[in-house]
């Protein structure tokens, strides 16, 4: 992994290299093309301009997590069930403690403090409640891909 970075600067952009991909312990061969990074960032940016601020997707950051809402193209990809509700975790920052806690992009946060959540707003109002409640910390149920939930503690910063 430490050899990534170096590799992928050493390349010429535009070009097409194949690398090794190790998913639940098998290898799996793809061909990338690398890019710039300023030129991933302007498409990223026009994929948000594009869905405005009111998309049913919206991100949120918020605890180290970055959620979205729930729709029928995410439950494909992240292979969850349609009975499956609550809000996606679509990434972790690796130096909070939710990464401590092990949580991971693909889980679903269902409940706050036993109370049902149905999308990001839902959640970060009860979050928002909580703190004014002067809550320290907030207890979640979050399930995995697999159906398996967990309840998962973590501080209010």
């Amino acid at each position: 992994m430490r050899d990534l970075p170096r590799a992928v600067a050493d390349t010429a952009v535009g070009k097409e290299v194949e690398v090794v991909v190790i998913r639940k312990g098998a290898e799996e061969r793809k061909t990338v093309k690398i890019g710039r990074l300023e030129d991933g960032e302007k498409l990223q940016a026009s994929l948000k301009s594009e869905t405005g601020p009111e998309s049913k997707g919206v991100v949120q950051k918020t605890l180290g997590l970055q959620l979205t809402n729930l729709d029928d193209e995410l439950r494909k990809r992240h292979k969850l069930k349609d009975s499956v509700t609550g809000v996606l975790i679509t990434a972790v920052d690796p130096a909070s403690a939710a990464a401590d806690k092990r949580l991971k992009a693909g889980d679903v946060i269902v409940e706050v403090m036993y109370e049902p959540v149905n999308s990001t707003d839902d959640l970060q109002k009860r979050l928002d409640r909580l703190k004014k409640d002067g809550k320290k910390t907030a207890m979640m149920l979050v399930m995995n891909a697999q159906g398996d939930t967990q309840f998962v503690v973590l501080p209010l910063e």
